[in-house]
């Protein structure tokens, strides 16, 4: 007896689900151990959680996009030899139609873990907040949130990236279904 394969259309549809819930980009300051050159990174597809969440925002645009080789959504994959960036390159669906590939843009505050080292990053869906903050909050510090909710996706960032408070980091994250 064989298995079922998922298709790309049933991808698309949980894409589409996913696409309807809450959904935060949070950032942490990982482990410094991590920055080694020969650092060993763990796999992360067991977890639940950033090893050191700093905050997270919800994302300023959740749509679907296609691979496309001359796209101008550019989504750093992995690091070659040498040092060299390989890049996967997306285009906005173009009529709105659910793709298995979905799309996030977050624009991160200048103030927003102004002076922290970042080395991970986790998209979170569901995430609870405790009672009484302020209306239209959308950055949010870990005291801030009641349930994480699940963790989707989690990256590891090599290099780590120095934020400072004088500039506001945007971040594109593509989550394939």
């Amino acid at each position: 007896m064989a298995l079922a394969t998922l298709t790309h259309v049933g991808r698309a549809a949980i894409a589409l689900a996913i696409s309807g819930r809450p959904l935060h980009l949070a950032w942490g300051g990982g482990v410094p151990a991590w920055d080694g050159p020969e650092a060993e990174l763990p796999s992360l597809v067991d977890a639940t959680a950033l090893a050191s969440e700093l905050g997270r925002r919800a994302p300023d645009t959740v749509a679907f996009v296609e691979p496309d080789e001359a796209g101008e959504i550019v989504i750093p994959v992995t690091i070659g030899g040498e040092g060299a960036v390989q890049e996967a390159r997306y285009s906005l669906a173009t009529d709105g139609t659910p793709t298995p590939f979905l799309y996030m843009r977050v624009n991160f505050d200048y103030a927003d873990a102004g002076n922290a080292v970042i080395r991970e990053m986790g998209v979170f869906m569901d995430t609870e907040f405790v009672d009484e903050l302020p209306p239209g909050q959308r950055y949010f510090l870990p005291g801030d949130i009641a349930d994480p909710g699940l963790l989707l996706a989690a990256q590891i960032i090599v290099p780590s990236i120095n934020r400072s408070p004088s500039v506001r980091q945007t971040v594109e994250f593509v989550l394939p279904i």
